[in-house]
This record gives C-alpha cells, structure tokens and sequence, in this order.
C-alpha cells in the first residue's frame, strides 16, 4: 500500500467508506502509489479455491452445488450515471487490428438491447443484468448499461515489464485523455509481450482504486488491468481454450484467438469484480474471491472443477461459447453469483 503524508485521511476514508457514498472529497493532493484491494483470481482448473457456502441445495454440478455467500461490507457499488458506467481502455502493447476489434466489440455488447439475437439466447447483456441484484446500503444497484466511451493505444511508453504500481501511471495518463470520473471504469489491457508483476503467478487480472490526488480531481477512481497470456500462462487465463484440468484439448475460441478469448473471460470477471466491489469494502469473500471469482471454473450445466460444463458450439466452426454479444458475436464468460438466488447464474 502506498505511504499516504496526510494524517487525517484514513479516519476520512473510513468516513466515506461507512457512508458508502461515491461523492468523494478533494482530501489530499498528494500523489500515492497502488492502493490494492482485491485481486481478480483465477487459478488453475484443477484447484478448488475454498469458498464460503452454506447448506447443499442443489446447483450446477454432477453432484448437489452448494449455496455461494458473498458478504456485503457495507460499502458503495457502481451506480453508474443515468444507469449507465462508461468504460475507457488503454490497449498497452503491440495488438492487431483484429485483437482490439474483438475486444472493443466485446466492450459493446454490454450495453442493454444492442444483441440483435433471439430473445431465447444467451447475451452478454443479460448475463450482465445479474449485477444489478447487487444493491448498496441505500438500495441502490449496479448500473445496467456499460459503455465504451473511448480508447487510447500505449506503445511500450513504461518498456515491456511492469509493476502493478506503473498500471496505475497508465490510468493516470489516460485521465488526460478522457477526465477522471469516480462513477466509470479505466481499463488496461496488456500484449503478450509484456510482463506484469504477478501475471501468471497467481492472478490473469487485478483491480485496483486511486487515491484522491490532483490527478483524479480529488476522487478515488477504479481500474483494472488484464493481460494476454497467449505465450505466458495460456493454460491458467486461456482455460478452457487451453488444456488443463479434465481437458486434455483445449477447446475452440469463438475468435480464433486463445490469448483475446482468454483475456476476454477475465475481463468479464474484473468488470463485476469492479463494479460490485469498487473501492475494496463491497461484496466479496473472506478470501477475496468476488462476484465472479466465487463461481470460478462454471461456464456452464453440469460444470465441476476442471470440466467447463455443457456450452454452445458454432456448427461452422465448431467454436464454444455460452453467449452472444453485439453483431451476433460470441464469447465465453464465467458464471456469476446471483444475490437474488444465492446462486452461479448465467443469465437473468
């Protein structure tokens, strides 16, 4: 955690944190390094990360799934503005015209109504829609809609090994670029040339929040990064296009592309993760395990640890995923616990 030389600001912050208020004051100007939370955790398909669960009462699995609890910790969640949260990205690294294509196409298919497929299939929106179940200590939910509003290309200005702290430079320098806004997301993405501290080690993404500084305009904003792991780790952030677990192939990518498929699975798991536990004090787990980290490994009927369970597949392609997104695109996201359930849903 970053030193911090104002001495009345962690009594501020826990004030703002009880309050769970996104109107953040002007506390400091002082600039701090990374403050972190909670990472975006997904281990390898073989692990069972330990969960905290109630009573056996049936769910996804061969065998009776137990309930999921994540607990609320009283603070805010992304509301969003006008019920929407605007999301701005910095593709950092070297990508392709069709790399950035598929994510930015992705990116777009959370906006509510824009999949043009039949209202008995699978979208990105509806599995989106689960989040707004989450409600702050005013009943106030997460937004509905998510928008890209806007994205920059980085190429290497920090060189090709970073520390989480230099993600946080990055936001910072997109801030120029777009504005600081409490209420949206920033985003880094990274090429698979580029190392990251604790890429592969033990995390495919991570989210952290600023503190108030001249930067942010006096606010504390979220962000997240998510990195390629195409020639890194394909087998831990690329699973199930990668063999692993009870996989002895990996499957298909609906995009051809088993780095930006993978990249795409924990984006959809650090965009939950962000905007149900923003600033750290949200909904999570003991072990910090989030809205999307708690059903690691379900993408589908029948899932167990190191199976995906049942998806679609594209008779053209033979391509598996579980949902459509904008221009009748397809793409594989994790399940997410539904507060209204007490389940892993994959849709609304």
């Amino acid at each position: 955690m970053g030193k911090l030389e104002c001495p009345a600001v962690f009594f501020l912050f826990s004030l703002i944190f009880i309050l769970g208020s996104l109107s953040l004051l002007p506390i400091c100007t002082a600039e701090v390094a990374v403050n972190q939370t909670h990472t975006t955790r997904f281990l390898s398909p073989t692990e069972s990360p330990a969960v905290h669960r109630l009573t056996n009462v049936g769910g996804f699995g061969l065998v009776p799934e137990p309930t999921i609890i994540l607990d609320y910790h009283s603070g805010p969640v992304m509301s969003g503005r006008n019920d929407k949260i605007k999301i701005f990205v910095t593709f950092y690294g070297t990508f392709s015209p069709k790399q950035r294509s598929t994510l930015r196409l992705f990116l777009r298919s959370f906006w509510n109504g824009q999949s043009r497929v039949s209202k008995n299939h699978p979208t990105v929106a509806n599995w989106w829609q689960i989040t707004h179940n989450y409600v702050d200590l005013y009943n106030t939910p997460v937004a509905r809609n998510l928008l890209l509003a806007g994205d920059m290309t980085d190429k290497y200005s920090l060189g090709k090994d970073l520390l989480q702290s230099d993600i946080q430079k990055l936001v910072l320098k997109s801030m120029k670029k777009f504005g600081a806004d409490a209420r949206s997301m920033y985003l880094v993405l990274t090429s698979e040339d580029v190392l990251v501290e604790k890429f592969c080690m033990s995390v495919c993404g991570t989210h952290y929040y600023t503190f108030p500084s001249a930067a942010t305009n006096g606010q504390m904003v979220p962000y997240g990064w998510v990195g390629n792991p195409a020639s890194q780790c394909p087998g831990l952030c690329s699973w199930p296009y990668s063999a692993g677990g009870f996989l002895t192939k990996g499957l298909i990518p609906p995009n051809g592309d088993v780095g930006v498929d993978g990249m795409i699975i924990t984006v959809a798991n650090l965009l939950a993760g962000i905007a149900t536990n923003p600033f750290g004090n949200g909904f999570y787990q003991p072990d910090g395990l989030e809205a999307v980290g708690a059903c690691q490994g379900i993408y589908g009927t029948g899932s167990y640890p190191g199976y995906p369970g049942e998806l679609l597949v594209d008779s053209k392609t033979g391509a598996s995923f579980n949902v459509f997104g904008s221009s009748n695109s397809k793409f594989l996201v994790p399940r997410m616990w539904n507060p209204a359930t007490l389940l892993c849903a994959g849709q609304v």
